[in-house]
């Protein structure tokens, strides 16, 4: 199965300054939970493909068009982009799941666009997602949290993507 995971964490119009403030800066703030969920799913044997997007490209761009499964990690000020990106990959027939701050706060807003909304994440619910045991429109949460959480060792391909200095803008 192909997962993609995109951690958005832009939320302006792009300018020539923003984006030389995102090149350097802003995917810096990449989050340790979707780089959690690219292992785990790698852990379960699923091919990953995992992006930040801090203004660099078409998000879209970012992804392969034939996923499986689609996991978005949101703050509420680039909501209207993970809503927009969640509706055009529901067209393609991908399972969405919409993670971070903005479905933790506003899990009844986030349902109407995603087919799964996770407010706490562990990597056995990772793997119930990826075996699609929740019903559309669910709003799930583990019971705990994690207990083991991936090293930056395992992490390390997640974070050569998203911010490394030198690794300069993530391309397809």
């Amino acid at each position: 199965m192909l997962v993609g995971i995109i951690d958005l964490l832009y939320d302006r119009i792009p300018s020539r300054r923003c984006d030389l403030y995102g090149y350097y800066f802003r995917k810096q703030f990449m989050g340790i939970a979707p780089q959690a969920v690219a292992v785990w799913c790698r852990q379960l044997g699923h091919r990953v493909h995992y992006r930040t997007y801090w203004g660099q490209t078409d998000p879209l761009r970012l992804l392969p068009d034939d996923l499986d499964v689609l996991f978005v990690s949101s703050y509420t000020q680039s909501s209207a982009l993970a809503y927009a990106i969640a509706t055009i990959f529901k067209r393609k027939g991908t399972l969405t799941v919409i993670g971070g701050p903005h479905a933790r706060s506003f899990p009844t807003d986030c349902a109407r666009f995603f087919d799964i909304v996770v407010k706490d994440c562990d990597r056995q619910l990772v793997d119930d997602i990826l075996r699609r045991r929740f019903d559309a429109r669910a709003v799930v949460s583990s019971c705990r949290p994690p207990r083991e959480f991936p090293s930056v060792e395992e992490r390390m391909p997640e974070i050569r993507v998203s911010s490394f200095y030198q690794k300069g803008p993530a391309r397809r």
